[in-house]
């Protein structure tokens, strides 16, 4: 992003059904953290060409990051939930397949029972896409669904949107998102303190630190102080 504004859509994602997927695994229980990765909802929303849960069952990000319509013209950060959610644990059996090979079975480390701890229905996640100019910002709001399907069961969320514009800024300031870490570029920011990390799959998150470098605030109150240059898994 190079522009003098950021030219960006706030995104809210509101849970229509139980949300699942393992993100910290406590023993036999795989708990849910209140985050959604960006890695899943550039699918998700339609930005990348292929979902790759249904379709490849593995991920090819950088591949389809650059294939993708809006390429590097897009950047869409982790979604957070807006409040602490509520939590429901149900037992999970997975059996045997007899048709499948042994050797392709996997590891022997594979859980066959288990706990899942799943976030409840009713939670809203919040996130914000940004672009160097109001016409792909435009473009990107008309192609956004009002429905996505997130998480291991591809449970259903609504999606509603509202743009902003915001004045690019450079100086000190303290992250209020998380980002990953990945995203980054060293030679543009500079770390002065406060990080603190959150472990996730595949890409670690940045979720409190002192930057340097180029930003923008939103919110009511400018609450709300992001990097404006970022681009997915650019040291991927």
């Amino acid at each position: 992003m190079s522009s003098e504004s950021v030219y960006g859509i706030e995104i809210e994602i509101t849970l229509q059904d139980s949300f699942y997927y393992a993100s910290r695994e406590a023993g036999e229980t795989f708990l849910t953290k209140p985050i959604l990765m960006h890695t899943a909802l550039y699918y998700a929303l339609g930005l990348f060409p292929s979902a790759f849960r249904v379709a490849e069952h593995t991920p090819h990000y950088v591949t389809h990051r650059d294939a993708s319509k809006f390429g590097d013209e897009v950047y869409l950060y982790p979604a957070l939930a807006s409040n602490e959610p509520s939590y429901t644990t149900r037992r999970f059996a997975v059996k045997p397949d007899e048709f499948r090979q042994a050797s392709e079975r996997g590891s022997a480390n594979f859980k066959e029972t288990g706990h899942m701890k799943m976030i409840d229905p009713g939670i809203t996640f919040h996130t914000y896409a940004i672009c160097d100019n109001d016409v792909t910002r435009d473009a990107i709001l008309d192609e956004l669904p009002s429905y996505a399907r997130v998480g291991k069961k591809l449970s259903l969320a609504r999606v509603e949107t509202t743009p902003f514009e915001a004045p690019i800024q450079h100086g000190t300031f303290r992250l209020s998102h998380p980002i990953a870490d990945l995203d980054i570029d060293r030679s543009t920011y500079t770390i002065r303190g406060g990080l603190e990390w959150e472990r996730m799959n595949p890409v670690d998150l940045i979720t409190r630190a002192e930057l340097e470098g180029p930003y923008f605030e939103i919110g009511s109150d400018n609450t709300q102080t992001l990097p404006s240059n970022l681009r997915f898994l650019d040291a991927a």
